[in-house]
């Protein structure tokens, strides 16, 4: 992607993105991989990754083996209060944004560079983050908090 200082934030969560049964609040369209220990989901919020686990791994926390959990996202994301959005082309709202050959060092500094450009946006508007939705409507965030996954 590149251009952080024209990329649009984009809110991850939306209304009906929930498609399969038996929903973990805050990980959408969880599912399990037939006959293997491994699971899919949408990007979850900061306390659907631990509602997650506790469902993978039972009442039993810490957790005894390691859990290796990957983001296969091409464009960059962070959590701001706990939710997850990301970066996109402002002309890649609501769609499918394939990003060509991304790789793990420019997809790293590309977070790094959302990071910055989502902490100066906020610095300029009182705290607030301005994103959007899939369907382009305006989203204020709450003064933003940065959260660690």
């Amino acid at each position: 992607m590149g251009d952080m200082i024209n990329a649009a934030c984009m809110a991850d969560h939306f209304e009906k993105i929930q498609k399969l049964p038996d929903p973990i609040p805050g990980c959408p369209n969880f599912r399990r991989v037939p006959g293997y220990k491994v699971y899919c989901c949408g990007q979850p919020t900061i306390a659907g990754f631990e509602a997650t686990l506790n469902k993978v791994c039972g009442d039993i926390y810490p957790k005894d083996g390691k859990i290796i959990w990957l983001n296969l996202r091409q464009e960059p994301s962070l959590y701001v209060n706990g939710e997850p959005i990301c970066a996109r082309p402002p002309n890649k709202i609501g769609e499918y944004a394939e990003l060509g050959n991304i790789t793990r060092d420019i997809a790293k500094a590309n977070e790094v560079d959302f990071l910055q450009v989502c902490e100066k946006r906020a610095e300029e508007n009182g705290g607030k983050i301005k994103a959007v939705d899939i369907n382009k409507k305006d989203i204020r965030t709450d003064r933003l908090k940065k959260s660690r996954v």
